[in-house]
C-alpha cells in the first residue's frame, strides 16, 4: 500500500536522527564506500562506479585540456527496456590539483535530472505515434526518459554553475528508435559554454582494452588467441574541455596537473513500499580513480573499499603496497625471473604517487598522493588520437618525441594495462632507461616490452574532434 503522509513524517524524523549521527561520525551505512568494480562494494553500484579517467592536450585545439570520465561499466548494448544512464541521486566529480598537496584547487560537478514524458508504456521512445527519436539544436522528440544535467565548478571554497539544464544523448538502441545516432549525439554536444568549456555526457564506446578473462585467470596472459573482453561493451562518459589557463595553477613556471574523478552518494537512502527511493544526509564518497589498474591490482582486497573513500591527501596510508606491490611476485614467478621483489620500489612511488621528474610531470613541489599527473606543456606529438604510440610516454620519449601519454596524463589509444605491467616489471630502471629517467638501476636486463595482455589497441576508433571517445555500439 501507498506509505500515508504521517509514516512519512515518522519516516523522515528518523532519517534526519539517522542523518545527524552519520554526520556526528557515527554513519548507519559506513563511510567506506567504495566505486569501481576493483572493490567489493561499488561492484553492487554500477551507476556510481567509475571506470577511467583520461587527461591529455587537446588534439585539435592544443590550448585546451581534455578531461574525460567514464561510468556505469560493462554496457551491453540490447540493454533495454530500461537503458543506461547517469544517476540522478549520484554527485560526478572531476578534480584537479594543480599545486601538488593532494588536495582540489578546481573541480567540475555535474548533476543529472531524469524524467518520465509517458509513464504509461515501456517504450524508450514516446507514444503517440511510435516513431524514432530525432532532435533538432539541442532538443529531442520522441524521447520517453530525457535526462539533463547541471555542470558547475569549486575554486577557492565558491561553487559557481557554467550551465543548467544541458541535455545528454539517448542510448544506441538501435537503426529503428535511434537512427543516424551521429547525429543524436551531436545535440548534446556543447562546443562554446561560458569561459571557453565544452562539455558532453553520454553513452560512448568503452576506450579500455584488455584480454580480462586471462588476466584475472592467474594473469593468464601467454596464452593465445588474445581477446578483448571490453570490445562491443558501452559506458558512460563524461567529457570536459577547459582551456589551460582556466586549470593553471598559482606557480606560472608549473604547468603540472593531477587529475582525478569521483563519485558521493547521500548517506542514507529510504526505500517506501510503493516502489519509491529518497536520498537524506551528507554527500559521501563511495568512487575514486586516478591513475589506471591502481587499485584493481596494487591495492588488496582489505583495503580497496577504504581506498576509493579517502583523498589523495591522505594516500601515504597506503605506500607499503605501492612499494612492494604483489603483481611483481607473480609477475618474476610467470614470465621474467629479472622482476624485482622483495625490495622497495621507489621508481613505482615516483611513477604512481609523485609524477617523474625526467618527462616533466612531477609538480615543483609534490606531496605523494596517487593522481593522474599531465604536464599541459607537454606538446601535442600526434593530430589524429589513433595514431598514438600505445606505449605512452615512454614509447614517444624511446621514438624520439616528446613524453605525451600515460602516465604523463592518458591519452584515449594510451595501452594502460601493458603500460603498467612494464612499470611494475621494472622497465623505468632496467638498465638501458635508469640513469636517463633518474631511478636507481633495479634489473640486470631490461624488459621485454612485449610483456602484456597482448591487445593493442581499441576495437573502434577514436573521433578527431570533441567528444573523441567513439561512438557506442549498436545492438544489431
Amino acid at each position: 500500500m501507498p506509505t500515508s503522509p504521517r509514516r512519512w513524517l515518522r519516516m523522515l524524523a528518523i532519517a534526519a536522527g539517522l542523518s545527524a549521527l552519520a554526520v556526528g561520525g557515527l554513519s548507519p551505512t559506513g563511510a567506506l564506500a567504495s566505486s569501481h568494480r576493483e572493490a567489493p562494494l561499488i561492484a553492487e553500484d554500477p551507476l556510481a562506479d567509475p571506470t577511467d579517467v583520461y587527461a591529455f592536450r587537446s588534439p585539435d585545439k592544443p590550448d585546451t585540456v581534455t578531461l574525460v570520465a567514464n561510468f556505469v561499466p560493462f554496457q551491453q548494448p540490447a540493454g533495454g527496456p530500461n537503458f543506461y544512464r547517469f544517476g540522478d541521486d549520484v554527485m560526478y566529480q572531476i578534480h584537479v590539483d594543480n599545486v601538488g598537496d593532494g588536495r582540489p584547487h578546481v573541480t567540475f560537478n555535474y548533476r543529472f535530472t531524469t524524467k518520465t514524458n509517458n509513464p504509461n508504456t515501456f517504450l524508450y521512445d514516446n507514444v503517440p505515434p511510435v516513431g524514432p527519436i530525432t532532435c533538432s539544436g539541442h532538443t529531442y522528440q520522441n524521447w520517453n526518459r530525457p535526462q539533463t544535467y547541471t555542470l558547475s565548478v569549486e575554486r577557492n571554497g565558491y561553487t559557481s554553475t557554467i550551465a543548467q539544464n544541458l541535455v545528454t544523448p539517448p542510448s544506441q538502441v538501435g537503426p529503428k528508435v535511434t537512427p543516424n545516432y551521429d547525429r543524436l549525439a551531436a545535440c548534446a554536444t556543447y562546443s562554446s559554454l561560458p569561459g571557453g568549456i565544452s562539455s558532453f555526457a553520454g553513452q560512448r564506446d568503452d576506450p579500455f582494452y584488455a584480454d580480462l578473462g586471462r588476466i584475472f585467470d592467474l594473469i593468464d596472459v601467454g596464452s593465445t588467441p588474445h581477446v578483448d573482453y571490453l570490445a562491443g561493451l558501452n559506458v558512460n562518459s563524461i567529457v570536459l574541455r577547459v582551456p589551460i589557463k582556466m586549470l593553471q595553477g598559482p606557480n606560472p613556471n608549473d604547468s603540472v596537473i593531477g587529475v582525478w574523478a569521483t563519485t558521493s552518494r547521500q548517506q542514507l537512502t529510504l526505500r517506501t513500499d510503493d516502489g519509491q527511493k529518497r536520498s537524506f544526509g551528507a554527500w559521501t564518497q563511495v568512487g575514486r580513480l586516478g591513475n589506471p589498474l591502481v587499485n584493481e591490482v596494487v591495492i588488496p582486497l582489505g583495503k580497496k573499499d577504504r581506498f576509493n573513500a579517502s583523498q589523495p591527501k591522505d594516500d601515504g596510508q597506503f605506500l607499503s603496497f605501492v612499494k612492494r606491490p604483489e603483481l611483481s611476485t607473480y609477475l618474476n614467478a610467470l614470465f621474467d625471473k629479472d622482476v624485482p621483489v622483495n625490495v622497495d620500489r621507489t621508481d613505482l612511488v615516483t611513477t604512481f604517487l609523485t609524477g617523474i621528474k625526467a618527462i616533466g610531470n612531477q609538480p615543483a613541489d609534490v606531496t605523494a598522493s596517487e593522481q593522474l599527473r599531465l604536464n599541459m606543456a607537454t606538446p601535442v606529438t600526434h593530430a589524429n588520437p589513433n595514431d598514438v604510440n600505445r606505449l605512452g610516454a615512454l614509447g614517444e620519449f624511446l621514438s624520439g618525441r616528446a613524453p605525451e601519454g600515460y602516465p604523463n596524463g592518458r591519452r584515449l589509444g594510451d595501452d594502460a594495462v601493458d603500460i603498467s605491467v612494464l612499470a611494475v616489471a621494472g622497465v623505468l630502471c632496467q638498465p638501458s632507461t635508469a640513469a636517463t629517467l633518474g631511478f636507481q638501476q633495479c634489473r640486470n636486463t631490461n624488459v621485454n616490452l612485449g610483456l602484456g595482455d597482448g591487445v593493442d589497441r581499441n576495437d573502434k576508433k577514436f573521433l578527431a574532434a570533441f567528444p573523441y571517445v567513439a561512438t557506442p555500439t549498436s545492438p544489431y
